[in-house]
Parts: C-alpha cells; sequence; structure tokens
C-alpha cells in the first residue's frame, strides 16, 4: 500500500464513516499525530489492515478525536495481543511441569475467550449485536458462547 500513500487519509475517513454506521461510534475525526502515524504505516495488509485499525481505534477512541493512543500505539509500534497471552502465560507454564496429565489448551483457551466476550460485552454496555459485530461472530453463536461459558450479563455493571 506504500505505492499509494496520497490515498491513505481518504480511505482512513472513509472507514471511520463506516465505522460511525456500523458501530455506531458517534461523530470522529482524526487527529494530525494520527493522520502522520498513518501515512507512515507502510500497511503491509492494505486497506484491510488500515480499515481493522482505524475502526479499532473509533472504537478504543473516549472522545471525538481519533490520537495516536487509539491506534493502541506502543513506541509507534502496534501491541501484540499474542505477545500480551505470552508473557502473562510464562509464569504460569513453569509450574505446569508437575502436572503429568493436563489439557492446557481447554483449560485456557475458554478462559481467554470468557475474558474477550466480557470486556466487549462490557464495551458495548451488553449490546448483543455490536458485540457480536465486534467479535466478527454470529449474535447466536455470541449468546451460545455466553451460555457455554457462564457469563452473567448482570456482571456487566
Amino acid at each position: 500500500m506504500t505505492e499509494r500513500k496520497n490515498e491513505i487519509l481518504e480511505l482512513a475517513s472513509g472507514f471511520v464513516s463506516l465505522a460511525e454506521q456500523q458501530l455506531d461510534t458517534g461523530h470522529k475525526t482524526i487527529s494530525k499525530e494520527a493522520e502522520d502515524f498513518l501515512l507512515n504505516n507502510d500497511w503491509p495488509g492494505g486497506d484491510k489492515e488500515l480499515e481493522t485499525a482505524v475502526k479499532r481505534a473509533c472504537i478504543m477512541s473516549d472522545g471525538p478525536v481519533l490520537q495516536i493512543e487509539d491506534f493502541d500505539l506502543k513506541q509507534g509500534k502496534v501491541k501484540s495481543i499474542g505477545k500480551f497471552v505470552e508473557t502473562r502465560l510464562t509464569g504460569f507454564m513453569r509450574n505446569i511441569n508437575r502436572f503429568e496429565k493436563f489439557n492446557l489448551y481447554d483449560m485456557v483457551i475458554p478462559e481467554v475467550e470468557k475474558s474477550l466476550i466480557l470486556m466487549v460485552l462490557k464495551e458495548t454496555k451488553g449490546n448483543q449485536i455490536k458485540a457480536s459485530r465486534l467479535l466478527g461472530i454470529n449474535r447466536n453463536t455470541l449468546r451460545s458462547k455466553i451460555r457455554i461459558l457462564k457469563i452473567k450479563l448482570k456482571d456487566l455493571k
């Protein structure tokens, strides 16, 4: 996408409008600093990567103007969720060798999934339609996961 630098801000603005309509984020604009960040990023994933970053920033933003912090940056780089989970599990893994039979996958994945769903439901104030859109899953799938993972919707407050 580096050969189309002149289109980045126009695309980003369109993605902000899309987020307003699809995700009910309210009217947002992009700060000059965030525009500079968008222009200086190579966007190796193309338009889709840019769209994801802008929509995520619209959701993360507390105010009407998207700032660099809303793009979840740490010293200019997008944080890796995988790296975060890896860091959190490292200490746990040191103690796991005491168990011969242990189904780590079945223990960890539901907890991560439950935490993610709870966070999104809290962010959307319990709106399951918005939450399912943000999670990229069908609303019925979300409802099923809420039941299976025993998520109590009253705990969202």
